[in-house]
């Protein structure tokens, strides 16, 4: 019987595995609905189920998951969920071990996805890589000499909630003045919705505010509405200004910006740009390419396949 090596993408409404056939690249993906409401055993065991029918009659040798929320990958625990009912320190990776009889590994899905962007993606090549998602929240995940940097507890890279302001809007973990809070998809939104209550013209108001998300505001703005334009400026511009400030402490190769608001293009990429030379050092702001990510929603299973391959020393022989 052939080993095979699984990478598992879990989100808050879908599940993805699939088998590893290269070092970056996986077979026929397999997709379920997340039982995201039924607690980590139900999420698990779906995981379990995706993960043994994409091995097929293989026997599977190892798994890595990528997983959303604070976790310790070491320990194998996630700390918390978001989406997901009953995440509460669960013991992700033996719950999962016994489930599918193998060892596993964890790691946060922006982590995961930004290996894949490091390994085959828009930051191949990259010494030193920081990946960072712009979609609902704002997350990260930091690579140096071509590998992970997670920290003492697994939480590096958390670039959403760096400060960039006293007094500005709260993220969603209560944190007043993060980039989070001003640059997300969530941010745009409500600042779009709180400009309008407030009376300023705008197409917008055509819409039930209950329906105004960022895809709208892109729309909006694309249009030429001055609210929206002046929303995503503002956005950019906050989010270019961290991006300066991590440029001066890290000196990356590569940014990969990534996550859902990348489809907002240059509405948001173009002030971000400018605003990093506001803070950014001359030289490293020189030498650091600032670029989109390229694989799009499959650079989670990607990076999931793609770590299981790292962390169980290669494909198996049968499998490529």
């Amino acid at each position: 019987m052939t080993a095979a090596l699984i990478g598992v993408d879990l989100g808050g409404t879908s599940i993805r595995a699939a088998v590893a056939i290269g070092d970056v690249t996986h077979g026929e993906p397999v997709h379920r609905d997340t039982p995201s409401q039924e607690g980590p055993a139900a999420v698990l065991d779906a995981v379990a189920d995706c993960a043994r029918q994409a091995a097929g009659d293989s026997h599977i040798r190892g798994l890595a998951i990528g997983i959303p929320g604070p976790i310790d990958p070491g320990a194998g625990v996630v700390h918390d969920a978001p989406n997901m009912t009953g995440w509460n320190e669960v013991p992700a990776a033996a719950m999962l071990s016994e489930r599918v009889e193998c060892p596993v590994v964890i790691c946060h899905d922006a982590a995961a996805a930004g290996y894949a962007e490091l390994k085959a993606g828009a930051g191949r090549g990259a010494r030193h890589l920081l990946f960072i998602t712009v979609s609902t929240g704002i997350g990260g995940a930091l690579f140096i000499d071509g590998d992970l940097y997670d920290g003492a507890t697994g939480s590096a890279g958390e670039v959403g909630h760096t400060p960039i302001s006293d007094d500005g809007p709260a993220c969603g973990q209560g944190h007043p003045g993060c980039l989070e809070g001003a640059s997300s998809g969530t941010a745009i939104a409500a600042r779009a919705r709180a400009e309008l209550s407030n009376g300023t013209p705008s197409s917008l108001r055509s819409l039930d505010p209950a329906t105004i998300d960022a895809r709208a505001i892109v729309t909006a703005a694309n249009a030429g509405d001055a609210l929206a334009l002046q929303v995503f400026n503002d956005a950019g511009h906050a989010l270019g200004r961290a991006i300066g400030g991590f440029i001066n402490v890290l000196a990356p190769d590569v940014i990969v910006i990534g996550g859902g608001l990348i489809h907002a293009g240059d509405l948001l990429l173009k002030p971000a740009r400018l605003a990093a030379t506001e803070i950014a050092f001359e030289i490293p702001y020189r030498r650091c390419k600032i670029v989109t990510a390229a694989l799009g929603t499959d650079a989670g299973l990607i990076g999931a396949v793609a770590w299981a391959v790292r962390s169980f020393g290669g494909v198996p022989v049968g499998m490529r």
